[in-house]
Order: structure tokens, then sequence, then C-alpha cells
């Protein structure tokens, strides 16, 4: 809520405690996200000590409460008491505050956070399952960085591993199809090597004699499944900026291997207390971490002597930790063992732990998506598809084919990305594109022509901006919108401090619908009120605009 609003509901709650006291009650519970008013007063509990009916006790209480200055009415509602506030006292007051004063809370000392999104192995285009991944991270880096942190944002490049490998093999191998693409267009020379990597044992013996070259320090062969990778990479990187959610820097495993680090962290892990040795290879005893099966032994070097990936990864999170203050890391479901195995690597070497936000995978219409039962569905054509459905519903508008074009584009990835970020991000969920592009439903589009409406409606005022003044009494949807504006600060700030992005569509989405309602009920331009409507438009659209952004949704003028 706005500070405003927060003073006034804390007084109002002062008052009654010592009403409830008068009267020799206990304490009533508060509800401060009632559905109805502002707050309400919750009477269950109350009823076995009183013995009266919740009903009785709530209608009692609505009569004390009715008389405390600061509020509006008391209404009840089988067992609550629902309270809103005068807002026609605090109108004025209030709107300035939401428009003058900035919601990203100025942070004397900001922290330096890294994230690290998507990072998916460079072995083919992104399938639409690990959507969640690019998309999470991006809107958390805005959220966090509108908010006042330096945010960067980094991909992990897994170059050098067995994935790599048999990229690099495949491709030296195998003629690749010509697809617009270059990823497309080199997946099924990955495919192939992969499938004979399992099979044939002259194929495997040749692909991990690469892996061995190049931490033995042969440059051709590293320059060899470096390329692979990059190559693979750069169709990826399309998809990535497509979608809006490109990270800003892309860090290269190869690095780690070249530059000693990961050595370095093999010898320091060697040193520790828990280390052992089994058949040559070396690992942590974790017997004592409370981790089931055979992951009580975190294993960080092969008999070979070979380093893993997980090797790799504390050494990535070491060169973290000495850029930045805090590392957050976005991952799949099935990563939270590896993190937490990572996190115990890190604490024997004193270091920091990175923060981890894990998310369930995205499903489609038909089932669980499988890359063994053929049912993967590629990110470029969910994209495509959505981008031409848009256009589509966009065929009866008199605008240009240009401008229908590049709406279309903004629909449909705004679409996609609200669509998967207003479901909790622990919650798995089916992603359905026509639901996704609903203009009547929890959608982009409902929210995006809900700032046009608002754009609109400022344009054909072609006024300055007046100073605020009512007449009368406020109207229901006029509190209504107003209540919902107040709410920005506060949304904002859950979102931080439990990193949950989907509470910022959802509050996109009341926010639509509430100015929708006053639309309908409350002419603008002409009305006596005109003034404090104007300003209720002008904050609407800004603060419509500012939640999209933190979503990666354009917030169009014309719709």
């Amino acid at each position: 809520m706005s500070q405003i609003v927060i003073d006034i509901v804390e007084e109002i709650l002062k008052k009654i405690s010592t009403i409830t006291k008068k009267l020799d009650w206990p304490d009533l519970p508060i509800d401060l996200n009632s559905p109805i008013g502002d707050f309400a007063v919750v009477c269950f509990p109350a009823a076995k000590t009183l013995k009266k009916n919740p009903a009785e006790i709530a209608s009692e209480i609505a009569l004390e409460i009715e008389n405390i200055d600061q509020v509006l009415s008391a209404e009840t509602e089988k067992g609550y008491c629902n309270i809103t506030i005068d807002w026609n006292e605090i109108v004025t007051n209030v709107i300035k505050e939401i428009d003058h004063k900035s919601y990203a809370k100025t942070i004397e000392k900001p922290d330096r956070i890294l994230i690290e999104h998507t990072s998916a192995n460079p072995t083919g285009p992104f399938h639409m399952g690990r959507a969640r991944n690019p998309i999470i991270g991006d809107s958390i880096a805005r959220l966090l960085e509108y908010y006042g942190h330096e945010v960067a944002t980094e991909y992990y490049v897994n170059d050098t591993g067995r994935q790599a490998a048999t990229l690099a093999f495949g491709l030296s191998n195998y003629e690749t199809k010509n697809e617009k693409k270059v990823d497309h267009e080199l997946v099924d020379a990955y495919r192939i090597a992969s499938k004979l990597l399992e099979e044939d044992e002259i194929v495997r013996k040749q692909i991990y004699q690469k892996m061995e070259d190049i931490e033995g320090g042969n440059s051709e062969t590293l320059r060899e499944v470096k390329n692979s990778a990059k190559r693979m990479l750069e169709g990826m990187e399309i998809s990535l900026k497509r979608l809006g959610a490109e990270a800003n820097n892309y860090f290269h495993e190869s690095d780690l291997i070249a530059n000693g680090k990961v050595s370095e962290v093999i010898e320091a892990l060697k040193d520790s207390k828990i280390c052992k040795e089994e058949d040559g290879a070396y690992y942590l005893d974790l017997e004592g971490e409370n981790i089931a099966g055979r992951n009580q032994k975190f294993f960080f070097t092969r008999k070979n002597g070979l380093s893993l990936y997980t090797t790799r990864d504390i050494a990535y999170h070491l060169y973290k930790f000495k850029k930045y203050d805090k590392a957050l890391n976005v991952l799949g479901e099935d990563h939270r063992l590896q993190s937490k195995l990572l996190g115990i690597a890190l604490r024997e070497l004193n270091s920091k732990e990175p923060i981890g936000l894990f998310y369930s995978f995205v499903n489609l219409p038909g089932g669980k998506m499988s890359t063994r039962a053929g049912r993967v569905i590629y990110l470029d054509d969910i994209m495509e598809k959505i981008v031409e459905l848009a256009k589509h519903k966009l065929d009866e508008t008199d605008l240009s084919e240009i401008k229908k074009n590049e709406l279309a584009e903004d629909i449909g990835i705004g679409s996609l990305r609200y669509n998967v970020l207003k479901v909790q991000a622990e919650k798995g969920f089916t992603f359905n594109m026509e639901d996704a592009l609903n203009l009547q439903g929890d959608s982009a589009p409902f929210a995006m022509y809900s700032h046009a409406r608002a754009a609109a409606i400022i344009r054909n005022y072609s006024k300055d901006m007046p100073e605020v003044s009512i007449n009368g009494k406020l109207s229901n949807s006029e509190i209504k919108l107003l209540r919902t504006l107040a709410k920005w600060p506060g949304t904002v700030q859950r979102s931080v401090n439990n990193l949950s992005i989907h509470y910022i569509p959802n509050y996109a989405h009341e926010l639509a619908a509430n100015f929708n309602q006053f639309y309908r009920d409350c002419p603008v331009i002409g009305n006596e009120n005109e003034a404090l409507r104007i300003n209720l438009v002008a904050i609407s659209k800004k603060i419509l605009k500012t939640s999209l952004g933190i979503l990666g949704v354009k917030a169009p003028n014309q719709m």
C-alpha cells in the first residue's frame, strides 16, 4: 500500500483494538488481503469465547467501527466485518504520492547481483518445456533492477563437457540439413552422434578422447569443440533475442579449464577434511549431510583425473563471488539436489552460496513433453505460431500491414511471456495459445489493451494534466481503482522479498480489470470530476506500463 494508506489502516487497527478491550473481547484477527473493502475483521475465532454467532459478533463490531473517523463503511458478511476507509478524505494526497513517488525503492547500498538463467547445453534448439527458465530469469532481473539493485544476467555455456564433445564429433562426421536457423540445421548431427555414443564403443572412445584432450591442454581440440558449440549457440541466441530474454553476457566453461581454475578447485577440494579417494576418483564424503542414496559421495574427479561438470560449476561460482555480492540461479526443479551439493562444496571452500530459484516445467495440451516419445515442441515453433495467431486477430483492424506485423509480434511474444509468468514458478501448468491470447481473460492482450485505452483517453484530453480536485463523493469504481493503484509498492516489495515474479502479472490483471470497470462507469472528459479522473487514467497508464515492462511485455498506445 501507499504510505498514506498504511498509516491510516494502522491508526484504525489501533482504534479497533481499543474497542475490543472496552467490550472485554479477545483481540480479533485482521485480514489485510480481504477481497471486500480494504481489510476485514475476522470474527469466527471469538465465537466460542463470547458464546455468540460469528455473524452477530460482526454486526456488533461493525456498529462500533462505523464511528471511527477514517472509516467510510463497515459491512458484515457472515462472520466478517469488511471495512472501507474514507478515500474521499485522502484521495488527493494518495494520488500525489502515487504519481510523484517512485516505488522503485531507493537503496543506499544496492547489491551487485548476477542472475544466471537459461544455460542450456548448446546441442539443439530450445524446446517449450524449458522456456520458463529464460522468461523467469529475465523478468526477475528486470524486477530487481527496477527495485534499485545493480543486476547482470549471464548464460553459462557448457562447451567442454560430453554434450559439447558429442556435438563436435557429430558435425565433423555427419551431414547437416538445410534449415532457416543454424541450431535447427545442426541438431540432427548431434542426435546421430549421441545415439552412437550409447551404442558404438569406437565412437564412445573418440568422444571421450576429445574430452581428455581438452583438459590436457590440446588447443586444437578445444578450438574444435568450442567452435561447434558456438555455431549451435548462434541459433539459440536468435531465439532468446526474439523472446526478449537474451543474457547480458555468455560465460564459457572452456575458459575455466584454459585458465587453470578447475585444477585449482580440484586441488583445494583434495585438502578438505571430508575428501576421500575411490579407485583413483576423488569425492567429498557427505554422510553427515543428510543426503540419501549414492549422492552421499560427491565426486569431483573421474578415475582418470578428469573434472566433472560439477567441478567446473564450483569454479564458475567462485568466479561469480569475486565480482558480485549475490548470485541467483534460475533452475528447473530437477536441479535441486545438484544445487544442494554445490552449496556444500562451496562451504568447504569458505565461499558464499548461490540462491536457487526453482521452477516446474511447462506442458502443452496433449501431455508432458518427452524427447523419447517424440513430443518435443520447439520454442521457435511456438513463437512463430502465437505471433501468426495474434496477427490473425488483428485482421479486422484498420492498421497498416507494417503496424499489424509489429503489433502481432508484440502481442504474441508478450502473451507467451505473460502466460508463463502468471503461474507461480513452483507450480507446473499447461500452456495454451488461445488462452494466452484471450482479450477477455487474464492475459497480456487484456492488460495491453487497457493501456492502449488509457493512452487514447489522454490523447483525446489534449490538455495539460490538472491538479487533483474532487467534487462530491467517490464512486465505487473510483475507489476500487484507487485502492488497486495504492497496492503497487507493496506488490513490488512482496515480489522482491520472495523472488516471486507471478505477483506482478496478477497485479497487472487486477489493475487492468478495475481500470476497465472505471472506464465503463466513470466518464472522464467533460465530467465535473474530470480533474480527478484524468489523473487516475494517467497513473493507471503509468503503472500498467511499468508492470508490463517488468514482465518483458510491450505496452502499446494503440490496439
